[in-house]
C-alpha cells in the first residue's frame, strides 16, 4: 500500500473528506495561485487511484465526490480544472450521476458544468 490510512478519514467537523477538501480548493484559489490548478487535478486523480473506496466518500453521509465537483460556484478561470475533476470521478464512479445528491434541477450552475 502507497498511501497513507488518512485518505479515508474525516479529520474536520465539516465532514470534508480529502478528496471533497480537493475538490473544494479548486475555488479557494488566489488569483496569484491559479496556475496550480493542475496540481489540484493531479491531487484528485491519485485519491481516486489510491482506494476504490475514496469515489464513495460522502461529506456527512450525503454528498459524494461528483456531487462536490458539480455543485461548486466556478468561473472562467477555474471551469477548466473542474471539468477535468468531474470527468476524471465520473469515469471512476458513473453511477454516481444517479445519486440522489446529484439532482440539478434546483441548482444555478457553470454552463460548461451543465453541458457536462
Amino acid at each position: 500500500k502507497l498511501y497513507p490510512d488518512a485518505i479515508n478519514h474525516v479529520p474536520r467537523e465539516d465532514g470534508l473528506y480529502p478528496i471533497h477538501l480537493a475538490i473544494s480548493s479548486i475555488i479557494n484559489r488566489t488569483a496569484q495561485k491559479r496556475a496550480n490548478l493542475g496540481a489540484i487535478v493531479g491531487i484528485v486523480k491519485f485519491l481516486l487511484g489510491c482506494d476504490p473506496k475514496v469515489k464513495f466518500q460522502k461529506i456527512q453521509g450525503a454528498v459524494p465526490p461528483l456531487a462536490c465537483a458539480c455543485f461548486l460556484e466556478y468561473n472562467d478561470t477555474n471551469i477548466g480544472a473542474a471539468i477535468e475533476v468531474i470527468e476524471l470521478i465520473y469515469d471512476a464512479h458513473p453511477e454516481a450521476i444517479e445519486d440522489d445528491a446529484m439532482d440539478f434541477n434546483e441548482h444555478n450552475r457553470h454552463q460548461q458544468v451543465q453541458e457536462f
